[in-house]
């Protein structure tokens, strides 16, 4: 009944949170900021960033580093600005490129300008290069290729001739060490090269690193590297420290993690230790990233922006300790999107997984038009609650014809209530079916029969005194009344009137001994039907 619906579905605009911090206020704040780190005064810098209005934008703890990064290859204050727009690259890049000139021969001649020409540069044959005074008149470029690598590699040229083009010499090395190291056959490397092109823009000595750390670290097969090529374009320092910035996630290796989720390892590992702290400050556990490890590769600033998203929705707050919540915040802008459609469909009871699983399953969902729960979610919840009588709270609830069209929300909703009405825990277990009932209908007998109690005046529908009843009696017969409206069929637990039971069975309420003999299903005994 819902395949008219999915259309909406399918065209759905996801909106992404985009957790980019702006460094800086205004022009003046940055100005503050640039000045003393590039030795300049700030009327100088703030001419600067009026020209360069994107300065203005970076994140300060980025610009810091890439500042003293360049400062470190002997570049000016000046010279940065001159050349601004090289601070909108990663400081990875930065230091590739710089080491990649410094490979060919580049020495007195790697500078900021070097740098910011470097896509220039690198398509410029190895003639020009000298020409242009970038390397040395006499360098052979051949045997400073060579000497880049910790073995012998010499790829097929067909001439040693300096009309070569830097990049093409560059990839010609590189494939062949490859080929070498990995045993890649011909489709192999083009495969590489052609997915990640960027390939042709990695330093020998990067690409060495990676191998080393992958194959003896982190002890990844060769097939392993080949199925995750990308790899080749991580970082190495930062896959050398995260074992020591992260040794573990839930008793279980960062090594093993990351070779569960290879994309891991493309994440700076700071930022992975922040995103921890920050689940363990909302009291998720780490056991659910071992299932989903795919949130590591999110940023700490998108994981809060996430976690303050999904408390604005009852249906998702309710599974903050589930085990599986980690799945929802990894996915939680497709499930936000899935649950306003399954609103709009009326559709009370779709599980985390259906949330926030694979898309055919939730087309197969919506078009089975089934509203209802497997009983995971819940379990979950009565878990948590009882604890160690979580179990026996779900075989009570399972009693129940209709259990499995109740969701979790409602489960929530009503327990919160009847704990504000002072309930405690073993009353409410005695009578767990009760939180299968939505709380209007529990508050309008629940309230009378307090009422009753507290007045010790009988029950007008029952006729009983209700002055010695205990807590535990209290929410038995105001299950008992809810039922009776309902000829005992178990729709009381539906929010509309007009609902009507599924199992065609009877709701299996238990009345309190002490009470059900004389009165049962709410009737007097003949003796008294007159008073």
């Amino acid at each position: 009944m819902f395949r008219t619906h999915l259309w909406w579905y399918k065209n759905a605009v996801i909106r992404r949170f985009l957790c980019t911090n702006i460094g800086f206020a205004n022009a003046n704040q940055a100005a503050k900021f640039y000045a003393p780190l590039l030795d300049l005064k700030e009327p100088a810098t703030m001419r600067h960033l009026v020209k360069n209005e994107f300065l203005v934008e970076l994140d300060k703890d980025d610009v810091k580093k890439k500042i003293k990064y360049l400062k470190y290859l002997n570049a000016t204050g000046p010279e940065i600005l001159r050349h601004a727009h090289i601070m909108m690259l990663h400081l990875i890049t930065l230091e590739n490129r710089a080491t990649i000139l410094r490979e060919s021969g580049f020495v007195e001649t790697l500078t900021v300008s070097a740098l910011a020409k470097y896509l220039t540069i690198v398509r410029q044959s190895v003639k020009s290069l000298k020409l242009n005074r970038l390397i040395p008149k006499d360098l052979d470029m051949i045997e400073q290729l060579k000497k880049q690598f910790d073995i012998s590699v010499c790829p097929n040229l067909v001439e040693n001739d300096d009309q070569v083009k830097l990049q093409e010499l560059r990839k010609a090395f590189l494939t062949e060490f490859l080929k070498l190291r990995l045993d890649l056959s011909d489709d192999e490397t083009n495969r590489l090269f052609t997915t990640y092109w960027r390939m042709k823009h990695r330093s020998f000595g990067h690409t060495q690193r990676v191998l080393d750390i992958l194959q003896n670290d982190y002890n990844f097969s060769r097939d392993k590297i080949i199925g995750n090529f990308y790899l080749l374009c991580a970082d190495p320092e930062n896959l050398a420290r995260f074992p020591e910035v992260v040794p573990a996630i839930a008793e279980t290796s960062i090594k093993d993690v990351i070779s569960k989720q290879p994309k891991i390892a493309m994440v700076q590992c700071e930022k992975v230790h922040d995103l921890l702290n920050e689940l363990r400050k909302q009291k998720i556990s780490e056991k659910g990233i071992l299932i989903d490890p795919i949130i590591l590769t999110l940023s700490p600033d998108t994981i809060r922006a996430r976690l303050k998203e999904l408390q604005k929705h009852k249906e998702f707050e309710v599974f903050f300790n589930h085990p599986r919540i980690i799945k929802l915040i990894a996915y939680q802008t497709k499930a936000s999107i899935r649950l306003d459609f399954l609103r709009q469909l009326k559709v009370r009871c779709a599980s985390l997984n259906v949330l926030s699983g694979h898309s055919k399953n939730f087309e197969r969902y919506v078009r089975d038009g089934y509203d209802r729960t497997m009983g995971q979610d819940t379990w979950h919840y009565l878990n948590r609650i009882f604890k160690q009588e979580g179990k026996k709270a779900l075989s009570q609830i399972k009693l129940h014809p209709n259990w499995y069209h109740v969701p979790v929300v409602q489960l929530s909703n009503t327990y919160e209530y009847l704990t504000e009405k002072g309930f405690v825990l073993d009353s409410i277990f005695e009578n767990v079916q009760i939180l299968l009932y939505p709380r209007f209908r529990i508050e309008s007998k629940l309230q009378t029969l307090l009422e009753c109690k507290k007045r010790k005046v009988q029950h007008d529908e029952m006729g009983l005194e209700l002055a010695s009843a205990t807590p535990s009696q209290i929410l038995a017969l105001c299950l008992y009344l809810i039922e009776v409206d309902f000829h005992f069929t178990g729709d009381g637990v539906w929010p509309e009137e007009n609902q009507h039971s599924d199992a065609g069975a009877v709701t299996n309420i238990k009345i309190p001994n002490t009470l059900q003999t004389v009165y049962k299903y709410g009737r007097k005994p003949p003796e008294l039907a007159g008073i």
